[in-house]
């Protein structure tokens, strides 16, 4: 078997099979600890996802930098390109938008109640101390950075001489919603949609660093918001 169709087999055992089903079971013992009462499930559940995503990715990425390819090959490259400024700043527009939405919403007890209210079981990761906060913050860098380079990265990289640029965009978004499973169909879909925006910029880029930004901001503010709804009491509602 040639490096490329074992590394890709080895990527896709992890990113379709793997990853869904880890991500599963940790949040089904999350949900048991955090109804037990157990004031330390969220940190121990931060600290898992930050103690093996990093070594999982760097050593992915070693392996396929290690084997002839290029940082350019995954998209780790600055933008430099006249064009690319484009989609840079539609990037940001976005950014300062779901910025803007954390301010408005924070302000609004509403909204922080309807927010709450949609969370369901998923209202268990919202972080509710400021140690869990701080944590949630370094998960937010971490997902930012990691998936980006596992789905953006190194899975189009694999996907593209396959099946073309689109298709890929389109299966890597799938396997990116598939990975949320844990959060249900709705989340699939989400988070599903939300890597088509993602795989978007990285293709329109040519770099994977907006994507990187991007996925960060969102996680940040999501979970600002998501730490405030979760705190709130029927008094302050």
């Amino acid at each position: 078997m040639s490096f490329d169709s074992l590394f890709t087999l080895i990527l896709g055992v992890l990113l379709v099979v793997v990853f869904p089903l880890l991500g599963a079971r940790d949040f089904r013992v999350l949900l048991r600890r955090t109804s037990e009462g157990d004031a330390n499930a969220r940190v121990e559940f931060y600290k898992g996802i930050l103690m093996w995503h990093w070594p999982l990715t760097m050593g992915l990425l070693g392996w396929w930098l290690l084997s002839g390819n290029t940082l350019a090959s995954v998209g780790l490259v600055p933008v430099v390109e006249r064009s690319q400024w484009v989609t840079i700043g539609i990037g940001a527009i976005v950014m300062a938008a779901q910025v803007g939405y954390l301010a408005m919403a924070s302000r609004d007890s509403d909204k922080l109640s309807a927010i709450k209210e949609q969370m369901g079981e998923t209202f268990s990761l919202a972080p509710q101390t400021p140690r869990e906060s701080r944590l949630f913050d370094m998960v937010s860098i971490t997902a930012g950075v990691c998936e980006e380079i596992l789905y953006r990265g190194l899975l189009l990289a694999t996907l593209v001489p396959l099946v073309g640029t689109w298709p890929a965009v389109a299966i890597s978004s799938l396997i990116f919603g598939l990975g949320h499973a844990y959060q249900g169909i709705a989340g699939i879909v989400k988070t599903g949609l939300t890597g088509l925006v993602l795989a978007w910029f990285t293709v329109s880029s040519g770099s994977l660093f907006i994507a990187m930004v991007l996925h960060t901001v969102v996680d940040l503010t999501s979970g600002r918001m998501m730490g405030k709804a979760a705190r709130m009491t029927p008094e302050t509602a």
